[in-house]
């Protein structure tokens, strides 16, 4: 490809796109949303190498008031209570019942994940102004208490570590997924990278001296770095360092072409498919865009949950954050480069993906029973967090016209023909040797497997001779008996005792989740919550709009609106490594 062509793109980003809404379809049908997931990217840090020279991608105030104010874009958007799409069923008050939050085990994603859940569940004293000017308070003379902070609604959100098997669904775990890194690295004897390595070679080197010496060696200087050295730039002018500020809006434009051209090469390159079946491709081929593929197997998941759990009240509202590198993968399997060059294009921070279950079913506020042929699914997206950076909507797929929603059977299709399905097939086209994938049964499956045979995959373990899970139990209870055996020689002879922490198992780890695990220890960062001795759940209708809906009454007639009164582990766990 000559550098041309690769420029030719700075053009092609400012062509009107088609096919496109800036309306939810919900809205021109009249519908009820039923369900929302949220994939968002990381919010606003500092650039992965700081101007000094040392490693940064660190989060800040910034980053924390762009995912606040998105969380709180969402809120006014699904969930204040005269939403024109607000999702059925559901309250400003926190309720673990049926909002799912996750996140990688990193800190800038818990940190985004942080603000975002602080924006979207907002302090109960601050949604008196969003109630057409009613009090929250009762019209009687009983007291009114709540919680600290404004009565701070503690969302609680779960982490998983790279070695959970569940971790897959969330970040994708694309450093674990040895096909995926070898897919990546054939692009680089591509001819392709050949051509624009070779051709833009003067450009990058001509950008040395006068914005990157000192803080970059000179080697850094050609098209394999393009990435980093547009993050440095990007990050940096937007912090208002003078330096960069000088550089000319054509070379940042054409720096930022560049490092676009390299990812989506890296993430969302689908050219080397054979086969329009994901399932029969050549997978050390077709391995570039395996972080989308999880996505899209969560989603379908997690919409299939929500629809058969009891009386519709799982997954009402879904949020996972990760990288842009899941966005590029997704936009290249659902067909959206053809929509609009943007597609193409490197996300930006604090971006977010959106899809909306609705139905258009007008009965549904009668008897809560839903016409399966009335659901359908539209998908937004979101390229930052401004004011001006409106929910788009968008066909996804093939879908033909201007029609950017689709039925709910043809989404469940195309979504099951792009996308990994359990944790052993992850395991298999990645290649992986993690723990997890050397074991056998659950593991094979994600969490929330409809019991029917569906997704369930057999690992050879399984089928001949002994597994290697069995050897290793057989293993531990011969190590365990012998460390009881020296135990309790050393309590009886030098009084030494053994303490064990009691631990406290996640409420999030049942089933009906693509994307939840089994109980994990939990770390010293962990939050725990103390119970209100006369706080329980009101009952509730699945249709009702009740704003207060964890209001209690004790003998004193205390009422209490707090989001104390059913909480949950929060994992905000350490950083462990950046996936």
């Amino acid at each position: 490809m000559k550098v041309s062509s690769v420029i030719a793109g700075l053009s092609l980003l400012v062509l009107p796109a088609h096919a496109q809404a800036n309306r939810s379809p919900v809205l021109a049908s009249n519908g009820t949303v039923l369900s929302v997931f949220i994939f968002h990217n990381n919010c606003d840090r500092t650039s992965l190498i700081l101007p000094d020279g040392t490693e940064g991608g660190s989060f800040g105030a910034e980053g924390a008031t762009m995912c606040f104010q998105d969380g709180a874009y969402y809120w006014n958007k699904y969930l204040k209570k005269d939403a024109a799409l607000k999702i059925y069923g559901t309250s400003q008050i926190f309720n673990s019942e049926y909002v799912n939050a996750e996140v990688p085990n990193m800190d800038l994603s818990i940190q985004s994940a942080m603000a975002f859940m602080q924006g979207l569940y907002r302090p109960v004293a601050y949604q008196t102004s969003t109630t057409d000017s009613e009090s929250i308070l009762a019209a009687d003379n009983s007291t009114f208490t709540n919680g600290p902070l404004n009565g701070f609604q503690y969302a609680p959100i779960t982490t998983y570590r790279s070695t959970d098997p569940q971790s897959i669904w969330v970040a994708g775990n694309l450093q674990q997924c040895n096909n995926q890194k070898l897919s990546s690295a054939l692009y680089y004897s591509s001819e392709d990278y050949q051509e624009v390595y070779e051709e833009s070679k003067s450009f990058f080197e001509s950008l040395y001296e006068p914005y990157f010496k000192g803080v970059f060696e000179e080697f850094y200087m050609v098209f394999y770095y393009a990435y980093t050295l547009y993050d440095y730039v990007n990050q940096n002018r937007a912090a208002g360092n003078a330096t960069l500020l000088e550089m000319t809006d054509e070379d940042f434009d054409r720096l930022h072409v560049y490092a676009n051209h390299l990812q989506f090469n890296m993430y969302g390159n689908t050219t080397t498919s054979v086969a329009t079946n994901w399932a029969n491709a050549d997978l050390t081929e077709n391995l570039r865009d395996v972080g989308g593929r999880l996505m899209a197997g969560k989603i379908a998941r997690t919409f299939r949950d929500q629809l058969s759990s009891p009386g519709g009240w799982w997954n009402k509202v879904n949020f996972v954050l990760g990288g842009y590198d899941i966005m590029l993968s997704f936009f290249a399997i659902a067909n959206l480069p053809s929509r609009s060059p943007d597609f193409f294009g490197l996300p930006d921070l604090g971006s977010s993906m959106v899809f909306e279950l609705y139905t258009d079913d007008q009965t549904i506020n009668i008897d809560n029973k839903i016409d399966t042929d009335s659901i359908r699914v539209a998908f937004g997206f979101r390229n930052g967090t401004t004011v001006d950076d409106t929910l788009t909507y968008w066909p996804l797929f093939d879908e033909d016209g201007d029609v950017v929603s689709m039925s709910y059977s043809k989404f469940l299709e195309k979504m099951d023909q792009v996308s990994v399905k359990s944790v052993g097939q992850w395991c298999s086209v990645c290649s992986a040797k993690l723990d997890f994938c050397q074991e056998s049964g659950s593991t094979n499956t994600p969490s929330g497997s409809n019991g029917n045979g569906e997704n369930n995959e057999q690992s050879p373990s399984q089928s001949h001779g002994m597994a290697p899970a069995v050897a290793g139990v057989i293993g531990a209870v011969i190590m365990l008996a012998i460390v009881g055996i020296v135990a309790a020689l050393a309590f009886f002879v030098f009084g030494v005792g053994v303490r064990r922490d009691r631990r406290r198992s996640s409420v999030l780890s049942g089933i009906g989740s693509i994307g939840r695990s089994q109980p994990k220890e939990k770390l010293e960062s962990e939050i725990e919550l103390p119970l209100s001795p006369t706080a329980q759940p009101m009952p509730r209708a699945f249709g009702d709009d009740n704003e207060f809906e964890y209001g209690t009454t004790s003998t004193v007639a205390t009422k209490v609106a707090s989001p104390l009164a059913s909480p949950q582990e929060a994992h905000f766990k350490a950083w462990e490594s950046r996936v």
